[in-house]
């Protein structure tokens, strides 16, 4: 909703002046100085308080996002790595401790986007990315097992058929 808001904030704001003026000409009682200034500047007012809001949103977004992209970015090597390791293999320790830090950094990504800050586009852009590693039968066996635990923010491991 809060986006929908930002991407029609500036139609908001004109609809919402347009109002007040309507009702200062058509409603006699109402063709004061005492309602139209303090409307108007109400108005003004809740305008600027959420435009100021989206932009300190879209820095924490910027932030996350970069965030986020440079710890993928770290792990992007060894990940594919890992699948390109035949399927029979054990994961070794050093796998795990790799893939438990991404299992981590994919459920942050989920809980921000679940709170809004993180944009639907970018979320199902990573969703695709994990499902890549989720399809691998070795991850995945390990990231029920993990998710079982209940510990990542309600996080569910994407598939073809999740909604999510």
């Amino acid at each position: 909703m809060k986006h929908w808001i930002y991407e029609k904030i500036l139609l908001l704001v004109a609809g919402l002046l347009l109002l007040i003026v309507l009702l200062w000409a058509l409603i006699p009682s109402l063709q004061t100085t005492t309602f139209l200034y303090p409307a108007l500047g109400s108005a003004l007012g809740l305008s600027y308080f959420v435009l100021k809001q989206h932009l300190e949103e879209v820095r924490l977004f910027k932030e996350l996002f970069s965030s986020f992209n440079e710890r993928f970015d770290r792990m992007n090597g060894p990940l594919f790595d890992i699948l390109e390791c035949p399927l029979e293999q054990e994961l070794s320790n050093e796998e795990k401790k790799l893939l438990f830090d991404y299992f981590n950094l994919c459920a942050e990504e989920y809980l921000y986007y679940r709170k809004g800050f993180i944009y639907r586009e970018v979320w199902q852009a990573w969703r695709n990315g994990m499902r890549v590693f989720s399809d691998c039968p070795r991850i995945r066996k390990l990231w029920e097992k993990e998710l079982a635990a209940n510990s990542y923010y309600g996080f569910k491991l994407p598939c073809g058929c999740s909604s999510q």
